[in-house]
């Protein structure tokens, strides 16, 4: 199994979270390094000194360069070996050389390219317009972040729909859960969801919408309740990083709309996802999770499809020469 895309964008951490210590890392199945030099600029490598193997996420940094814990060898930002203490009169081999994952920071979160070092790499998948969906409400905004020991398509499968909040949490979010008005349309790795989440008698209506781009990332909102990016990074294939970026919109209160967002979305993050989707998203019993052709399609579910389809298509995709 593997359903790990290369040649992608993944972010894989909070800017804030790297600093002059090395960072180490598991992220989209490889194990890799961060660390800040002393201008700021963030690096990422493969996390072993090809020296003898030796985690350099262990190591320290030293006048801009990392160095490895084992026998106090440095590398630059480029990942090429500036110094040997056993021998410091050289040479250096050239094969002393880490592995060097581009990166870069944006929106407060650093992205790492799992794919050949190609120039110019493609756009980041979080843009302008994806903010402006985000912003549509203004803010506050609440950053959270959790692991989950499960395979990242389970999550994006499940942001893909929201007719399923009626039956997951139909305890701690009770909504309607007939749908209305569904419309999906897909333009590449960007598929889009809407519709009504309406009660039997017409009088409880709420509209919802979900905004996915393929593999690993989407835009929710419901209508009066609150409106969040996600991103399912995967770890390996047995884990994901999901982030989120969150603000309610069911309140707003001068002096306490901040407040309200930081107890909504430790509500939704913590409460919701952790002990009422994770064990929905564990038990699906599909030994592959891309293999969707033995699921029977609903109409509810077409955003579903089109996200599976979007990712199929990445994934059978060749990469430019």
């Amino acid at each position: 199994m593997n359903s790990i895309l290369e040649q992608q964008w993944y972010a894989v951490c909070r800017a804030s979270q790297v600093g002059k210590r090395p960072l180490g890392l598991t992220r989209f199945g490889h194990t890799i390094v961060l660390w800040r030099s002393p201008d700021g600029t963030v690096s990422c490598f493969f996390d072993a000194c090809p020296h003898r193997g030796a985690a350099l996420s262990r190591g320290r940094t030293v006048d801009g360069c990392i160095a490895c814990p084992y026998h106090g060898l440095r590398f630059d930002q480029e990942g090429r070996c500036t110094g040997m203490p056993p021998h410091p009169e050289g040479p250096i081999p050239e094969s002393m050389q880490l592995r060097r994952f581009p990166c870069v920071v944006d929106r407060g979160l650093v992205w790492v390219w799992n794919g050949s070092d190609a120039t110019p790499l493609p756009p980041l998948p979080w843009d302008a317009s994806l903010d402006a969906e985000l912003q549509a409400d203004g803010g506050p905004f609440l950053d959270l972040e959790d692991t989950f020991a499960v395979n990242y398509l389970r999550i994006m499968e499940n942001l893909s729909d929201f007719h399923h909040v009626a039956h997951v949490h139909r305890r701690t979010a009770p909504v309607p859960g007939r749908m209305e008005n569904i419309e999906v349309t897909r333009t590449g790795t960007h598929v889009r969801v809407q519709g009504v989440l309406a009660s039997a008698d017409g009088k409880r209506r709420f509209a919802a919408s979900t905004h996915i781009v393929a593999p690993s990332m989407g835009i929710l909102h419901f209508e009066g309740l609150a409106r969040f990016a996600a991103i399912a990074t995967p770890i390996d294939e047995h884990n994901t990083w999901l982030f989120a970026r969150y603000t309610q919109t069911a309140v707003r209160i001068p002096g306490l709309t901040t407040v309200l967002t930081w107890l909504f979305g430790q509500f939704d993050y913590r409460l919701l996802q952790r002990l009422e989707d994770f064990p929905v998203w564990r038990s699906q019993r599909l030994e592959k999770p891309d293999d969707v052709g033995r699921y029977t399609w609903l109409p509810a579910d077409e955003g579903v499809k089109q996200f599976f389809e979007a990712y199929a298509e990445l994934r059978d995709s060749k990469p430019a020469a």
